[in-house]
């Protein structure tokens, strides 16, 4: 039994659709099928029953679905064990993070790296989703976290939260009248090509998310300065010189003081999405398969801690990342 079938079937179990399973998963359906038809002909039963709706468990589909996640995690934690025997995670791991989440969750990775892994040398590196796409590609970092990345198959990408996206206005009485501007209660697409906006310059993940917006209703934002730092963005904002788009997650000291104001999309298209990157290999480090676990542990953590707001996790508990080889049992 493999246990990659065992990964397969229980992805089908939970979306209870082939096709589904197989864009999680990131496989061709027919592949993901195969798997399935192992396990089924493994103990010669059927796991699924195949409707026109999707699927749903057999009885044998049932009791196979409600063990395997405690077999996988008892495989994982067996592997752990031997591979600790003769080996332990050191060395160099470089990793890169984007500036709205880097302040937040690169000192919890740095401590967990200091506490319980001192042999890891991590470097951490700051910047904008070109930027960090750069590095990826000239081989000089080894994991690193994306919003909405865009990138080709030889890259493993892991979906780690989506996060709501706002018109951040200005927030005290003061800036709202400096701006001259009618800020909506709640914003709708065609309102960009009014609103004096700050934005960053493509290829900014935000950029391009709204110039892609603007474009699907035929219009064009109203970009009257352009930022790349959102440190300088806000404090404009905070002025009342413009408004600009971004999470609320970033900005949480200066909208419950007052000085910023978040309002809502009426499009649900105006979100981003964070994904934990790196390059296929063959073969990786300990040092790396532990930084990538503990950033996985501490995104899910910073997560139910409510640090994304209105954000929903695609991170489940026991879930293998992507970089994980299928290690065999027979």
């Amino acid at each position: 039994m493999l246990i990659e079938d065992v990964h397969a079937f229980i992805s089908v179990a939970r979306t209870r659709s082939f096709s589904a399973a197989a864009v999680r998963l990131r496989v061709a359906q027919s592949s993901l099928s195969k798997r399935v038809s192992r396990l089924e002909q493994h103990f010669g039963t059927a796991l699924f029953l195949r409707h026109g709706r999707g699927v749903s468990l057999t009885a044998a589909g049932a009791v196979l679905f409600a063990n395997a996640e405690a077999l996988i995690r008892e495989v994982e934690r067996i592997e752990a064990d031997v591979r600790g025997i003769n080996s332990e995670s050191e060395g160099l791991v470089r990793i890169a993070m984007p500036p709205a989440t880097g302040p937040v969750l690169a000192p919890m990775v740095l401590e967990r790296c200091v506490v319980d892994y001192p042999k890891i040398v991590p470097q951490i590196r700051e910047s904008t989703a070109d930027v960090i796409h750069q590095w990826l590609s000239n081989g000089e970092v080894d994991v690193a976290l994306m919003y909405n990345p865009e990138l080709g198959p030889n890259m493993e990408v892991q979906p780690l939260v989506t996060e709501p996206l706002f018109l951040i206005t200005p927030g005290t009485p003061r800036a709202r009248a400096l701006a001259r501007t009618e800020f909506p209660d709640a914003c709708a697409v065609e309102d960009l090509a009014r609103l004096p906006l700050i934005l960053p310059r493509s290829p900014h993940s935000i950029r391009v998310l709204v110039d892609r917006l603007c474009a699907g209703h035929n219009i064009h934002p109203n970009v009257v300065f352009e930022s790349d730092s959102i440190r300088s963005t806000k404090g404009i904002v905070e002025r009342g010189l413009g408004c600009t788009v971004f999470s609320r997650s970033f900005l949480s000291h200066e909208l419950s003081a007052g000085r910023l104001i978040a309002v809502p999309f009426r499009s649900a298209l105006a979100s981003w999405r964070l994904c934990l990157v790196m390059p296929r290999r063959d073969t990786l480090s300990m040092a790396i398969r532990t930084v990538r676990r503990i950033i996985l542990e501490q995104a899910t953590l910073l997560y139910r801690d409510g640090f994304w707001l209105d954000a929903r996790c695609h991170v489940e508990p026991g879930e293998p990342g992507p970089a994980d080889p299928p290690s065999d049992i027979r």
